[in-house]
């Protein structure tokens, strides 16, 4: 009877745990408006673009693909926060 109680409680404590683990990276998803930094002054200039916190692939600007957007929670306008991804 152990030999079939170890491995059962053992299966379900991991299983418990990847679903914990699974909805705690969901509840740190956010989505926010991202922010470009313009190449001439330094500074994040709102993309009018809402991406993620979380994720793959990186968000975007629609004006240029080559752009990614960060977040722009700063105080000083040349300090954006950390990259964004794609809804």
């Amino acid at each position: 009877m152990k030999k079939l109680m170890i491995p059962v409680v053992l299966i379900l404590m991991g299983t418990g745990a990847a679903f914990a683990t699974k909805a705690d990276n969901d509840s740190k998803k956010a989505v926010q408006a991202g922010y470009r930094i313009d190449i001439e002054s330094g500074e994040c200039i709102n993309a009018n673009q809402q991406c993620e916190t979380v994720g793959l692939e990186p968000c975007e600007w629609t004006g240029d693909s080559n752009v990614h957007l960060v977040q722009g929670f700063s105080v000083n306008p040349t300090m954006c926060g950390e990259e964004l991804f794609k809804p």
